[in-house]
């Protein structure tokens, strides 16, 4: 029998927990997540391969480094409908990587439009700023579970979605995460995606592992934040689905309807005033709502 004193211990720690996490729900902020969306928008357009989307990751790096993480930039050729095209995952991570860890991710790529000037403030620049101040609230953390931040290059498909023309970067990295056994040291794997809109609904995803799936549902019940969660379930392909493939629990949290029948998806008018501080704000609070149960 454990003794009174082990006990309050467990207490204590289970109380100091809980503390911690309601300060980093508290401390995440919409603005702050809308500062990155503005400066990803501001290099243009960042297809794959891109002097822009070098820049981009660029900036990536230096907020992930001043949160205080390190950076594994995991580069590899894609061989897409243009040829062979230099591509770059980023791996953001704390110096203790034998942890299971909790990863985040993020596709930070937009799609090659030519002839037009497709900014992608909501896909992917609002679920990369939100990721990018998951990680500045959970810099200082000291959680049973490490985090990884994933930044996926290449989601986008050149010509025409298909198994393989899209999601170039979340392919490579699964794929060497199975070979390098990482797997297992995988608890979950929250993917987000198109968040940032006014008027957001989260669909209900099916390919995502149901568990996850319904504890986003159930988290933004009991958190007051219903009114985000769209009527639709149905299947999307996302870059969950290589991380899927190779075992390991991964959930898309996309809202898939991006103005009046989808009309700024993947056009010119996916730009900042089209997104909102209070969206990408309810998302973030949502995942970060959700952590004490992935432990």
């Amino acid at each position: 029998m454990r003794s009174i004193r082990a006990i309050l211990m467990i207490i204590a720690l289970t109380l100091c927990s809980c503390a911690q996490s309601a300060r980093s729900i508290s401390s995440f902020s919409g603005e702050r997540a809308m500062e990155h969306v503005r400066a990803q928008v501001a290099f243009g357009p960042r297809p794959p391969g891109s002097p822009e989307l070098q820049q981009c990751r660029e900036y990536i790096i230096s907020q992930m480094k001043s949160f205080g993480y390190e950076i594994e930039e995991d580069a590899f050729i894609a061989e897409t409908p243009y040829g062979p095209i230099r591509m770059v995952n980023l791996i953001a991570y704390k110096k203790t990587t034998d942890k299971n860890f909790i990863a985040f991710a993020t596709h930070y790529d937009t799609k090659l439009m030519k002839g037009k000037n497709f900014v992608g403030a909501n896909d992917a620049g609002s679920s990369t700023g939100v990721v990018i101040e998951l990680a500045r609230v959970l810099a200082e953390r000291d959680d049973q579970f490490a985090y990884r931040f994933l930044f996926l290059d290449g989601e986008e498909a050149f010509v025409e979605w298909s198994a393989f023309d899209s999601t170039y970067g979340s392919r490579h990295l699964a794929k060497k995460w199975k070979a390098e056994g990482v797997v297992p040291k995988v608890r979950a794997l929250l993917l987000l995606d198109m968040i940032g809109d006014k008027d957001l609904e989260l669909w209900y995803e099916t390919h995502s592992t149901k568990t996850l799936m319904d504890m986003v549902w159930s988290t933004a019940e009991q958190t007051g934040m219903g009114s985000i969660l769209s009527r639709f379930r149905g299947a999307i392909e996302d870059d969950h689905l290589p991380f899927l493939d190779v075992g390991i629990p991964s959930v898309d949290i996309i809202d898939l309807n991006y103005g009046p029948d989808n009309a700024f998806h993947h056009t010119d008018d996916d730009t900042l005033d089209k997104i909102s501080v209070e969206s990408m704000e309810k998302v973030g609070r949502l995942v970060l709502s959700m952590l004490p149960q992935l432990k």
